[in-house]
């Protein structure tokens, strides 16, 4: 269990850093880096200001969204990658210098931005996730974007960018008609990156399940957003767009890309907020604490439908799950968590999806908010251990009593009938004409009462275990037994099977109401059986017009049958009929 185990005290943790003093650093290092980012982009702000400030906008957003993550634990790495984009995409602006080396910086920066943005989008919420076929697309993207970038710039001068010819550039061979094929091709390539990069994401949210796909929503979302922001500037240069329209597409485009780092915010505020719908939602359930709505609230919380909590019942020295059964492991595979009380004493594990394991302090929060709730369940949980242990002892002394018939009705069949059987054989074998009238009287009287003797112990074996209901269900052995009644009796039991113990418990309540039922001569229906089953319960409703209710009559049957219903989990109700009468209702587990 230590393997895949995180231990969890019971009390609530410590307060987190101020608030406001995190935020106040958020905003200092964005403005910081969104000035520095304006100031890369110099000549622009005078040249094309509305191309400037839409860019500076996504700029802006992608530096306050990795700046957050980069507080967040365990996103450092997806923060650094959005700040990293945030000023190469400025950067990728700073061409409007138009000398040295800022306009070949410029061609190669933006791209790489891109890059770079699309690597974080596959990071978040964990780089473990990262498949195969995404981390592939991820290092081809880099190299189509940078490597078509440099195949332009190296079969064009710099002249052709309207830069000027003392301009740093890679030159090495100037060819217009293979230039225009180049960006043709390049271009083609990034509308295929982009339809490839949308449906990678939608996919991996199709993967993805609780909490992971929560936070993965806002992102697949905006993908759709993002692909059709991606390839506006290529299929400009597909359509050969050029002036104000050109500068129209790549203001649409920085506004577009704008909404990838609002996804990241919102996912960042979403997972906060979540933290404190949890300790909302925990606390809920400290007003009725039982196992079921302990195991319930953490579920919601934490948004697996998978999860079990497992209670410590120091007498049995195991765990328990929430019905009290000892009997249900922990798969090791999944993420266990110990919990301990806040004295250092066993309470319970909590078994999740291991996907948890990348929302530590969200899983923490919830199960240590719910350490009183756990302590409470706990106690119940450890009492209905030991009523089923009670159950099962009770349930073991049925299972004997019922072999221990079975035994005697066995021999009853196969010893003292067979033998009364044979000596009355005997007795007509030995009748002869050579006895005297007075012996062949004996013999008579002799054989019939042989007969009689044959009769009761049939019906005796029958009382005990009738071989009919072994052999043909419940109902066709109440059948039989309402023939022999001396009342009428409306027989209404299905002909389904049932487990035996269910079956035999249910006989032998019905015959001991049969048994102390009144007879009548008004030719009315004076007992009527039913039954149903409905969730693994057998239900069996006996109605009667007797003057007394059947709870008197039984008398001290009673307490014995109501041990035998109850050591199936099972119960008996007793209620009077308006029009007179009374009706009885057992309920006995299909166990």
């Amino acid at each position: 269990m230590s393997s895949t185990s995180l231990v969890v005290t019971s009390h609530l943790p410590s307060a987190p850093a101020s608030a406001p003093r995190q935020w106040s650093r958020t905003l200092a290092a964005t403005f910081v880096l969104t000035a520095l980012g304006a100031l890369i982009m110099g000549p622009l702000w005078q040249l094309y200001p509305v191309v400037a400030t839409g860019s500076l906008l996504f700029g802006a957003m992608l530096t306050g969204a990795g700046v957050i993550l980069w507080d967040e634990p365990g996103h450092r790495g997806t923060g650094g990658l959005l700040i990293g984009a945030a000023l190469l995409w400025s950067l990728g602006w700073s061409e409007e210098w138009g000398f040295g080396p800022m306009p070949l910086l410029s061609s190669l920066a933006s791209f790489l931005a891109l890059a770079l943005a699309i690597w974080a989008m596959f990071r978040y919420p964990d780089p473990a996730l990262m498949t195969r076929a995404e981390r592939v697309f991820v290092a081809a993207t880099a190299a189509v974007l940078l490597l078509g970038v440099l195949a332009q710039d190296v079969t064009e001068p710099p002249e052709w960018e309207d830069y000027d010819p003392g301009t740093w550039w890679i030159t090495i061979h100037a060819d217009r008609g293979l230039n225009d094929a180049i960006i043709q091709v390049t271009s083609a390539g990034h509308l295929i990156l982009a339809t490839l990069f949308s449906v990678l994401l939608l996919i991996r949210v199709r993967r993805m399940r609780g909490l992971d796909r929560q936070l993965l929503a806002p992102l697949a979302i905006v993908a759709p957003v993002a692909t059709v922001a991606a390839v506006l500037v290529p299929l400009a240069a597909l359509l050969g767009v050029h002036g104000d329209l050109r500068d129209a597409f790549f203001a649409a485009q920085s506004g577009l890309f704008a909404l990838v780092p609002i996804a990241f915010l919102a996912s960042v505020v979403r997972r906060r907020l979540a933290d404190n719908a949890v300790l909302t939602m925990i606390r809920e359930v400290q007003r009725h604490p039982t196992p079921e709505a302990v195991q319930a609230a953490l579920r919601a919380a934490l948004l697996d439908e998978s999860l079990q909590v497992r209670y410590w019942a120091p007498e049995l020295n195991t765990y328990v799950d929430i019905t009290g059964d000892p009997n249900a492991e922990p798969d090791e595979r999944r993420l266990l968590l110990p919990v301990a009380s806040a004295t250092g004493t066993a309470l319970a594990v909590i078994d999740t999806d291991p996907a948890l394991r990348r929302h530590r302090n969200v899983v923490t929060n919830a199960v240590a908010a719910s350490g009183l709730a756990l302590e409470n369940a706990q106690l119940q949980a450890v009492v209905l251990a030991r009523l089923g242990q009670v159950r099962a002892v009770r349930m073991q002394a049925v299972q004997a009593g019922t072999a221990e018939r079975r035994r005697v009705e066995r021999d009853l069949h196969d010893g003292a009938q067979q033998r009364l059987l044979a000596l009355k054989l005997f007795l007509a074998a030995s009748d002869s004409p050579n006895l005297s009238d007075r012996a062949r009287q004996h013999l008579r009287n002799i054989s019939r009462e042989i007969s009689l003797a044959l009769d009761e112990l049939r019906d005796l074996a029958r009382g005990i275990h009738p071989a009919v209901l072994s052999q043909a269900g419940l109902g066709a052995a109440i059948e039989a037994v309402a023939q022999r009644q001396p009342v009428p009796v409306d027989v209404r039991l299905p002909s389904d099977r049932y487990p035996a113990a269910t079956e035999e418990t249910a006989y032998a309540l019905i015959c001991a109401v049969l048994d102390v039922a009144e007879p009548v001569t008004d030719g009315r229906v004076r007992v009527e059986i039913r039954g149903h089953e409905a969730d693994g319960v057998l239900t069996i409703e006996i109605e009667d017009d007797a003057e007394y209710p059947a709870q008197l009559r039984l008398g001290a049957e009673l307490p014995g049958m109501l041990d035998r219903v109850r050591a199936l989990g099972g119960d008996i109700m007793f209620s009077a009929l308006s029009r007179g009468g009374s009706l009885m209702v057992a309920a006995i587990p299909c166990v």
